[in-house]
């Protein structure tokens, strides 16, 4: 059975020196298929929680795509 959270959309920033600069818009499963860097940000699945600036790491991105 595919796991529906994996298509859930977010934006995956980097966190520079001058802030954070979008690298871009993809599902879930995108996002944690990208090289593990520290750097890395990823919004809120919640689309309300995203469009308040939520971000969350790449751990407890896995985890929402370990929720059914």
């Amino acid at each position: 059975m595919e796991n529906k959270r994996a298509n859930c959309i977010i934006e995956v920033s980097v966190d520079g020196v001058n802030g954070r600069y979008a690298v871009g818009i993809m599902n879930m499963r995108q996002a944690l298929d990208l090289p593990e860097m520290p750097s890395l940000s990823y919004t809120h699945p919640d689309p309300v929680k995203a469009a308040a600036g939520i971000v969350v790491s790449r751990k407890e991105l896995a985890g929402f795509m370990a929720c059914r």
